[in-house]
């Protein structure tokens, strides 16, 4: 294969800067997701922050893998690019909600 033109603006650096920007989000929202989940006794957010473990290492895997296709002459934009960020986008939701849901059940069970 071919090496990419040049880019003078590291357009390839600052898309694989921030996978791993958003990979270290997901994986403080899973350490998050699996206390919450041990620290309440709840079984069902601690198996989903477990699972969201395993998917960050999946992410974790692609983004490794995406960034030696930075330097080969490749469409960059593909539809497992574009299903690989859907999946991403809603883990970090998952997570997200987990913790809020699992908050406000804390919330209640004081009031």
């Amino acid at each position: 294969m071919e090496k990419r033109a040049f880019d003078a603006g590291l357009q390839a650096e600052r898309t694989a800067l921030s996978w791993s920007r958003t990979l270290l989000v997901l994986l403080l929202n899973v350490l998050l997701v699996i206390r919450v989940g041990y620290t309440s006794q709840n079984p069902i957010v601690l198996y989903a922050g477990v699972m969201l473990a395993v998917l960050t290492m999946i992410f974790y895997g692609l983004s490794v893998s995406r960034v030696a296709v930075f330097f080969l002459d490749r469409e960059l934009t593909t539809q497992n690019s574009i299903r690989a960020k859907q999946w991403l986008s809603a883990a970090l939701c998952v997570a997200a909600l987990l913790v809020a849901l699992s908050s406000a059940m804390s919330l209640l069970s004081v009031w």
